[in-house]
């Protein structure tokens, strides 16, 4: 029988991942990783106990805070727009299980995750597809984490819509409402939480020409392409264009402001070599969880791991600091980081 270490959180996806990988013949091992140190594990281990199955529970409180907690913090305080998902699950999650399989000899490791793990013969591995909920599906998430992990990834949801899979664990009895937050370790507004870390300081909102609009109350208040809350009397509506952190400053600016078509990406992490990725007829790129892909009209490399990508549409808010993924239809390419750094350079490279 072929062993599975499952991350296992207790709510509904998991549980019915858990449920199916029994059915398919499976020994599943589900594994609880304890982020933060005050939380209880006992509907965890209630979920496990309905399919028959014992709990491990892993402290990785220490990690998690070190590696998505304070970044989270670091990059608001930098002006930036942080990704805590797409990070723990490179850093933390599957990091973690690929790592506890190794030690274990486990045959393969599986998450619930709403995305397909595709062997391509072409390759010679597993890539990453897109699930088939289009409203739920989280293979953006998945695009930071390195391919050779997918080499032991099974993603049994990925066939799944979320309607379905919660009318079925309920039907097997799983008996908690399912629990949804945007961010794990946040209750309530992320600003709230930043307050414990970044002290308010106001400072101005100006124009893309310096004029001073108005006094934020705290740049780490704001996000770039955010249009609501900023409290500021204008002839026009005014969208938050830029952070400027070091100078306390929000950029803020008209609609077609805001709108790109050239955006620069950093540290790439490419699932195929770029060299078979160049080749590909069609690429997209998602900019953020549930945004529409775009086209990709060309990608340069410029230097220190930076890429300038041209867009065949305009996007709303590329906010430096969130995940860029890229695709080519279904297939996930891989994803990096939207910076700022190279902006300019783009009529050089032409």
């Amino acid at each position: 029988m072929k062993k599975v270490i499952l991350g296992f959180s207790g709510g509904i996806d998991s549980f019915y991942t858990a449920y199916l990988l029994k059915e398919q013949g499976f020994e599943v091992f589900p594994v609880y990783f304890k982020v933060l140190p005050d939380i209880s594990t006992e509907k965890v281990e209630e979920s496990a106990s309905i399919l028959g199955l014992g709990l491990t529970v892993i402290d990785l409180s220490n990690e998690f805070r070190k590696k998505v907690i304070n970044y989270f913090i670091e990059y608001y305080k930098k002006g930036l727009t942080p990704n805590p998902c797409a990070i723990c699950n490179k850093d933390i999650k599957l990091k973690y299980l690929y790592k506890l399989s190794k030690e274990l000899k486990a045959d393969f490791i599986s998450t619930g995750h709403y995305a397909k793990v595709s062997y391509f013969n072409k390759w010679k591995k597993n890539l990453i597809l897109r699930g088939k909920d289009k409203r739920k599906e989280q293979s953006y998430f998945l695009s930071l984490v390195e391919e050779f992990v997918f080499q032991k990834l099974l993603l049994p949801l990925g066939n799944f819509t979320k309607e379905e899979v919660v009318l079925r664990a309920q039907e097997l009895g799983f008996p908690f409402e399912s629990e949804s937050q945007d961010i794990c370790f946040i209750e309530g507004h992320y600003v709230n939480f930043l307050e414990k870390f970044i002290k308010p300081k106001p400072g101005v909102f100006v124009l893309i020409d310096g004029t001073p609009v108005g006094k934020h109350k705290g740049y780490y208040k704001y996000t770039v392409g955010q249009r609501r809350g900023l409290g500021i009397s204008y002839t026009k509506p005014l969208y938050v264009v830029s952070i400027d952190a070091k100078m306390n400053r929000v950029i803020v600016g008209e609609k077609k402001e805001i709108q790109k078509d050239i955006i620069y990406v950093k540290n790439i992490n490419w699932h195929l070599d770029y060299e078979v990725v160049e080749k590909f007829d069609t690429i997209q790129v998602q900019i953020r969880y549930r945004s529409k892909p775009v086209e990709v009209e060309k990608i340069d490399y410029l230097k220190n791991g930076i890429f300038c990508v041209k867009l065949a549409a305009k996007v709303d808010a590329p906010a430096p600091g969130q995940v860029c993924a890229f695709y080519s239809n279904e297939l996930l390419l891989g994803g990096g980081e939207i910076t700022t750094e190279g902006e300019g350079i783009w009529k050089e490279v032409l």
